[in-house]
């Protein structure tokens, strides 16, 4: 440690700041923790370092991102111009000077960039050709290493090798091999961020040795007891605070026998695990009985039960279970199972270095590397096998200090590639990391944040470095700041969040201009939703939690919520501007966007969609397909549908009845002979095609692309749109994205489609085109996507949602330590977890709800003075029963058992550590019983919205934001100028309220008269509230209810529809049975056609009838002749629907489907069957007048349609088995 110049009196740094900037001599770590200043730290060190006579080349600077890099080297660049500028000595002006002229070929970089340089210099070391491209399009990328892997299986299947027959059934399904190819690709990917691969893959098979026994294996000792241990104490802990409880009443003796039966069997299964006893840890799991809890009537007795006993007993009930996952089987079983998963994953290492060796020969043929070439190739320059290089030595004495940013996000690759180019004396050290692992979140890119505490623990001794902890926040208020406190002291551990959140992590006010107010405690905004979800439409609590949001939004702004302005230093409103809204995934930006658009809101959203939904790229696709092949019904009529074309429902009818039973390509050909306006802008659309036809075939794939995009002008449209910029980003991106493709050895329209289709199918994104911004608006982003940002105002949504497991389901799981584990389907078919596969997917679940932790610290770090968390539960109640458990705890911080328990969401973390909190009182008068009360300066609120509470808010009426503005004289002009343009009547008014396209079910409710011959017309005035009531099409009116409000149950409607899909594909050919019946039911249900609880509403008997009715055996006799399940279409003028409409020329295109019909040849019969109930002869007589209209709607059409007459025309009521036969007059 060398000695550090006094701090000047006016310095603004603080006292660690200052330490980090000037002390050297050792490895240093800086962890700094959220808004500390980190690179303002950095730039300053360097900028220090140079002032002392260092050159700026004799630095390696590494950032995460190359944006970062950008940003670190206009930080450098700006604070020498302002050396140079002060200082007033000629000599250190000109070393400042050079230090600019140096800037452009400084090493500041992503490690990646510096490992192509080491490269390009250091190439004949490795004997690495130097004549290479980077492999940066992803697109070549993936489809490389699928022609590699398709040969590299096919020649192993083709060697009749019966292990690797062996490996790929038990990774493939009945459909497919994906599941297997998967396997060898994450495994590839794991295996390439270890420093060494190959000794990695090789040592995988040590896991499954069983030379010792079960208790004997190193997966068993190091993982498997203490989690089982760990379990069992908390259980143990958690039996013995309910038995206390019971034993307080002696009337509840019942319970007290109950939980201490549970108890001792716990303790006894504890002291198996502590002996390695793995055959009675078995026998005892396998046979724990937890006798049934007693009733009590007594109103004391019930709520001790309820709230205090049997909670407690269901957590550790929760905990023994958990335990069971381990000795599913018994430990002969086990060993057995390890034996024969043995050869599989020694086969499996096999096959992933066989496949490593052709990808990286492929690879080096093509004259290609990738980023991940780039470190590996780095590091084999830089050790040469172990003992260090001449490139080694080069850069360790090159380099006078290695200055690592965002250290936590870094893996053991990178680290070994650090190892060999900082100084190898740790007396000499020049490694200066600075990161802060309560911020590490990104696993998924193989992060090692264990690499950051190693070093935090040991540094502490002053082991091979020292620590600097920055402490102090200078972005947020101390409100934000201490609710952060209070929440990660209690969460925050070695077990959970791999660090300790102890005084010296916790988080300081280091910004003191803030006013004092009460208005910036946080807020958890609670959606108490009373009904179940209904699984059909998007998810109710989220819509819930939305408008809630959506309502605090708006009272913010309208009641100009005042914030602090730092550049201002005053007081200011609030703006749209100074909010965002975090979430975990974009899975709800779609439904975020929907929502605030009904309240007016501006968004600005960070990749709101899917690439491939988003509707211009939908477009662009399908035209794409049909140069390719325009024999493709659906793209075709995508594309005459869009602006491209700009068709409606009516001109595409036209076209289908051009040729009626043929593709709709030749329907279209046919069309193009006719003379009339619609022929003659479908002549020119194919002359145009056919000229992109000719095009793909003779000019790249981006030529032909912008080809389209200049001769349809579709660019220039798209921008008119709303978020147009980022259409037109979006448009731009695919045609770099087929430029970037056509690079690689893939070429041809053909191709780009279906790679295309297969990043669709594996939910890929194509391209991720910048966002854009806007002035004023709310900004939408994921946590991830915030980091290293703040605002003012931050709102943490669906805090509710589950902790995602899915990873953990798949036949395989990998971890950087412990290596593979997999299941093992035996010949029956039946699937085995191995004890690795249990044991690593343990630890891999502790190291995701870990990491879900620390994405909650990032999140809430976000806000600089009002932090809004916000969730849903059914009930308040629910709630409780999660947020209780804390209440037993004595310790600061929370059981593991607790913060690792499974089903867990944020939510349900934040709320058990408010528990103890006096705060918490006035929401739960259960907190009074905690154990331990906790006396911190963190305050908060929460706040419980029901539905009918939300529902109330959302129908009161809307005031215009225009009514608090008062207005000059020539603005009143102009609004009154304005007025007059508003107030203009359109004569064909109707006509834009009126769609050109009905259903015959929406048709069907507006006859007034069903026995009228003619077509009844009904007013359309008098029908417009009826109408908005049941949001009819036709008429555009307000917007419906939020869909959370609807009802959930299983209507009618929905058994009638189930009904009718269920008729559709009751084979003809042969009769029908009861038995026949209920198996073609079961094959829908099996094919989730129809859900099993609509299902057991579909009344068989009903339809078993009908096949016995004259009409039914009709049509049991001439099959052939059956049509079921018919779609039609027909042009109807709008007078013959509405009465008080007049406009000439106006038609409706009325679409229905035709229950069946028998063709003869020269007459039809007709029939619908209906499922509505009918309970007397009135509702009969009802029930045939509300039908009578469509019916006839549908005989007009098969006439027309068929040029026959329908001679009968049948109503068939199943519920109330009759045929009745209409139009009989």
């Amino acid at each position: 440690m060398t000695d550090i110049p006094l701090k000047p009196k006016n310095e603004t740094f603080t006292d660690k700041q200052w330490q980090a900037v000037f002390d050297t001599g050792d490895n240093l770590l800086i962890s700094a923790s959220a808004g500390s200043g980190k690179t303002t730290v950095l730039v300053r060190r360097v900028i220090e370092k140079l002032k002392s006579g260092s050159n700026i080349d004799e630095l390696l600077i590494v950032t995460f991102t190359e944006a970062a890099a950008r940003e670190m080297k206009e930080r450098i660049q700006s604070s020498l111009q302002d050396a140079i500028n002060k200082e007033s000595q000629q000599a250190r002006r000109n070393h400042f000077v050079k230090q600019l002229s140096l800037l452009p070929r400084a090493h500041i970089s992503t490690l990646h960039a510096f490992c192509l340089t080491v490269i390009r210099r250091f190439y004949f070391l490795i004997d690495l050709d130097p004549v290479f491209r980077m492999l940066t399009d992803n697109t070549e990328r993936i489809l490389l290493k699928e022609e590699v892997w398709e040969e590299l299986r096919d020649e192993y299947f083709e060697a009749s090798d019966q292990e690797f027959y062996q490996l790929a059934e038990n990774f493939s399904s009945d459909r497919s091999d994906d599941g297997f190819t998967d396997l060898i690709m994450s495994l590839y990917n794991f295996a390439r961020a270890n420093p060494d691969s190959t000794t990695w893959l090789n040592q995988l098979v040590q896991s499954y040795d069983t030379t010792h026994g079960l208790a004997g294996n190193q997966m068993y000792q190091t993982q498997v007891k203490p989690l089982v241990l760990a379990n069992l104490q908390t259980a143990i802990g958690q039996l013995q605070a309910a038995l206390q409880v019971a034993q307080s009443l002696e009337s509840m003796e019942k319970a007290v026998v109950v939980v201490a039966n549970d108890l001792e069997q716990a303790n006894r299964l504890y002291a198996y695990i502590k002996e390695d006893n793995v055959e009675q840890v078995y026998a005892q799991l396998t046979s724990f009985d937890f006798k049934r809890y007693p009733t009590y009537k007594k109103e004391e007795e019930k709520e001790l039960s309820k709230q205090f006993i049997k909670p407690r007993r269901d957590h550790a009930k929760e905990l023994i279970k958990d335990s069971e996952t381990f000795f599913a089987q018994p430990p002969e079983k086990m060993l057995e199972l390890m034996e024969q998963a043995k050869p599989l994953v020694k086969k499996m290492s096999e096959v992933t270095l066989s496949f490593i060796d052709r990808y990286q020969k492929r690879k080096q043929a093509k004259g290609v590397l990738d980023f991940n070439d780039l470190e590996h190739y780095a590091l084999d320059i830089l050790q040469a096998n172990g003992e260090g290089s001449e490139a080694s030595s080069y850069y360790r004495d090159r380099f006078e200090e290695v200055l690592v940013d965002e250290y936590q996000d870094t893996n053991r690759l990178q680290e070994a590639i650090l190892f060999w180019i900082r100084k190898p004396d740790p007396a000499q050290g020049n490694l200066f990391m600075v990161g802060d692992v309560k911020q590490s979140i990104y696993a998924f890119r193989l992060a090692d944040p264990t690499l950051f505490v190693d070093k935090y623990l040991a540094f502490a001794q002053q082991n091979g470095g020292r620590r600097i902890i920055l402490a102090e926040n200078f972005r947020s208020r101390k409100e934000v700041l201490h609710f952060t406190n209070l929440v990660f002291e209690q969460l925050m551990d070695e077990k959970v969040g791999q660090i300790p959140y102890d005084e010296a992590a916790q988080l300081v006010p280091g910004f003191s201009d803030f006013p004092e107010s009460d208005a910036f405690n946080t807020e958890l905004l609670l959606y108490e939703k009373e009904v179940e979800e209904d699984p059909t439409v998007v998810d109710d609590k989220t819509e819930g939690e939305l408008y809630l949001v959506a309502l605090k939004i708006k009272e913010l702004v309208e009641n100009k919520f005042m914030i602090y302005d730092k550049r201002a230093k005053e007081k200011r409103p609030v703006t749209y501007n100074d909010i965002v809204l975090l979430t975990p995934t974009r899975k709800n930006n779609l439904v975020i966007m929907d929502i605030f658009k009904q309240f007016q809101i501006p968004l600005e959203v960070n990749d709101a969609q899917n690439y491939f939904q988003a509707s211009e790229i939908q477009i662009m696709i399908s035209l794409l397909e049909i140069i390719d092949n325009p024999y493709q019904d659906i793209p075709l009529v995508a594309v005459l549908r869009s602006p491209i074309v700009g068709l409606n429902e009516e001109e595409l009818t036209k076209i289908r009845l051009a040729k009626k039973n043929d593709d709709y390509y030749k329907a279209f050909l046919a069309y193009l002979s006719e003379d009339d306006e619609l022929a003659s802008r479908l002549r020119t659309f194919n002359e145009q095609l056919e000229l992109w036809r000719t095009l793909a075939r003779r000019r790249s794939l981006s030529e032909l692309i912008w080809s389209i995009y200049q001769e349809t002008a579709y660019l220039d449209y798209v921008i008119g749109l709303p978020s147009g910029r980022q259409r037109h980003a979006n448009l731009v991106a695919l045609a770099h994205r087929a430029e970037t493709y056509e690079k690689s050895s893939f070429r041809g329209l053909y191709q780009f489609i279906r790679f295309i289709e297969k990043m669709q199918e594996k939910d890929k994104d194509l391209a991720e085109p910048l966002a854009l911004t806007q002035e004023n608006a709310v900004k939408v982003m994921t946590i991830h996507a915030s980091k290293g940002l703040e605002f003012p105002v931050v709102f943490l949504l669906d805090m509710t949602k589950q902790f995602n497991y899915s990873d953990f389901s798949t036949r395989y799981i990998f971890e950087e330590r412990l290596g593979a584990g997999i299941q093992y389907i035996d010949q029956a078919q039946v699937r085995y977890d191995t004890l690795p596969y249990q044991a690593i997917k343990q630890q891999r679940i502790q190291k995701m709800l870990s990491e879900e932790m620390r994405k909650l610290y990032v999140a809430l770090t976000r806000a600089e003075q009002k932090l809004y968390l916000v969730g849903s539960y059914k009930t308040k109640e629910e709630a409780l029963k999660n947020w209780q458990q804390a209440l037993d705890q004595e310790n600061l911080v929370l059981d593991p058992a607790l913060r690792l328990k499974g089903k867990g969401n944020l939510m349900d973390w934040v709320g058990m550590t408010l528990m103890r909190h006096p705060d918490m009182q006035k929401v739960f008068a259960e907190a009074k019983d905690s154990k331990k009360v906790l006396d911190h300066p963190a305050h908060f609120e929460i706040h419980w919205v029901n539905q009918a509470q939300l529902q109330k808010e959302l129908n009161k009426p809307k005031t215009s934001v225009a009514e608090d503005f008062s207005l000059s004289t020539s603005e009143k002009t102009e609004i009154d100028d304005l007025q007059q343009r508003l107030d203009f009547v359109y004569p064909l008014e109707k006509s834009t309220k009126t769609t050109s396209y009905q259903s015959v079910s929406e048709m069907k409710r507006l006859y007034n008269d069903p026995d009228d011959q003619q077509l009844n017309r009904i007013s359309w005035q008098s029908n417009i509230e009826q109408q908005q009531a049941q949001h009819y099409r036709y008429v555009t009116q307000d917007l419906a209810k939020p869909k959370f409000m609807q009802a959930d149950r299983i209507d009618p409607t929905t058994v009638g529809s189930a009904t009718h899909s269920l008729l559709q594909l009751i084979p003809l050919t042969t009769l029908p049975t009861f038995d026949s019946i209920q198996e073609k039911l079961r094959q829908l249900v099996n094919n989730h056609q129809i859900e099993k609880q609509v299902a057991e509403k579909i009344d068989l008997t009903a339809i078993l009838w009908f096949f016995q009715t004259e009409l039914g055996k009709e049509i049991l006799k001439k099959p052939q002749l059956v049509h079921r399940e018919q779609p039609f279409s027909m042009l109807k003028d709008a007078r013959d629907v509405f009465l008080d409409f007049h406009e000439a020329d106006a038609e409706l295109l009325i679409h229905g489907i035709v229950d069946g019909f028998i063709e003869y040849e020269d007459h039809v019969i007709l029939y619908d069957f209906k499922t509505d109930a009918v309970y007397n002869e009135i509702s009969r007589q009802q029930f045939i007048a509300k039908y009578q209209g469509q019916l006839r709607l549908y005989r007009q059409a098969l006439e027309q349609a068929l040029n026959k007459p329908v001679q009968h025309t049948f109503l068939v009521l199943l519920n109330s088995k009759e045929n009745i036969e209409l139009f009989t007059e």
